[in-house]
């Protein structure tokens, strides 16, 4: 026998539809009469809601932007004597970047060296004369009140000393600061000044820009709804014009704080950079692969249907199609969490049928067309 060809589910809604009109002008059967046999039946595909582990990727644009950003001054007045580094170079931690005229700090710490040996020396008298007169009162030659003014005369000179001492210090600190020394390693982005400028300390005069290119730090935001979603240690793999392939990397910082503006919060990801091919500023496609949720009820993501704004699937009760509301959770490429309103091993309609059905309508179930069985 030559196997007859079912009717399209188009086909048979419309024929529903007719014969639902047909039925409204009809007179009512009989109370506990039957439904009418000619009442159309729909071929449908069928899952069942499941336990399984289940995962999304979130995207999101992101900018690629240095971890540290340094604008280097100096920290004592003077011409700028010379610039050592230009736009582009790299540098080493303790490099120099450029100088101060230290001349008028050499001529300062000369002064201040000065200072310290005469009041040294002041220091030295003090203690001598001291020592001759307390020799010389116990043969009742000088008098106590002379004692006591050489004592204290002698206490003034070893502060003096001090303070000339502390002050030579001071002196030799501001000409070391005449010479101004990269912080960390990274790459000088700007050079603000040159040669015969006057650098003020207030306000700073900045001479050059400093960012750390070593790594840099992807940083994307994402919207509070998926705010759950992405930890600290997940995977994330980062998309960049002009470099082939994805950068893989992973979550180092999420953040604490919801932007109102954009109802968004940050993420951040370390981004290995030693070969300096990437720039900071650049733009960035991220993508987040938060860990699988690992005992999810899930169902095939085309059950899932929206009706008078709310989200449901439709199940078979009776030979029937039933709506049932659910809530979702992780929705990914194929697949939907059901939190509530489907239990494990409920069949659900998937496909056509589960896009075009009315609930109530019958349907029969029959084997997915693509079954190897």
């Amino acid at each position: 026998m030559k196997s007859q060809r079912r009717p399209h589910l188009g086909a048979l809604l419309a024929l529903s539809w007719i014969a639902a009109a047909a039925c409204s002008t009809a007179p009512e059967p009989p109370a506990g009469a039957k439904s009418d046999a000619s009442e159309p039946v729909v071929d449908v595909q069928i899952a069942t809601a499941r336990r399984a582990p289940i995962s999304r990727r979130i995207s999101a644009p992101g900018t690629l932007e240095a971890r540290r950003e340094s604008h280097i001054g100096t920290e004592v007045q003077g011409r700028i004597l010379r610039v050592r580094v230009d736009e582009g170079d790299r540098v080493e931690a303790g490099a120099p970047l450029f100088d101060i005229d230290p001349e008028p700090y050499q001529m300062a710490l000369r002064q201040a060296e000065a200072r310290r040996d005469l009041a040294g020396a002041e220091r030295v008298q003090g203690e001598a004369d001291l020592a001759r007169a307390r020799s010389l009162e116990t043969r009742g030659v000088v008098a106590q009140q002379q004692i006591e003014k050489l004592e204290t005369a002698l206490t003034v000179a070893r502060a003096n000393e001090r303070q000339a001492t502390e002050a030579v210090a001071l002196a030799r600190f501001e000409l070391d600061r005449t010479s101004v020394r990269a912080p960390w390693a990274g790459s000088v982005v700007a050079r603000l000044a040159d040669e015969g400028s006057t650098a003020l300390v207030q306000p700073q005069t900045i001479v050059v820009v400093l960012q750390e290119s070593n790594e840099l730090e992807a940083r994307a935001p994402i919207p509070e709804s998926q705010l759950a979603l992405v930890q600290i240690g997940d995977a994330a793999e980062l998309h960049v014009e002009g470099i082939s392939g994805p950068i893989r990397t992973n979550v180092t910082a999420v953040g604490d704080a919801i932007d109102p503006a954009t109802r968004t919060y940050t993420v951040k990801m370390r981004v290995p950079n030693a070969d300096h091919a990437l720039k900071a500023g650049v733009f960035a496609l991220v993508e987040i692969l938060p860990r699988a949720k690992p005992d999810a009820i899930v169902v095939p993501r085309d059950a899932i249907r929206s009706e008078d704004g709310r989200t449901r699937v439709l199940t078979v009760r009776d030979g029937r199609a039933t709506s049932v509301v659910v809530t979702l959770g992780i929705v990914s490429g194929d697949e939907a969490e059901i939190l509530e309103g489907v239990a494990p091993d409920t069949p659900v309609i998937v496909g056509e049928g589960a896009r075009e059905l009315a609930s109530g309508m019958r349907v029969r179930v029959v084997p997915d067309p693509g079954d190897a069985s």
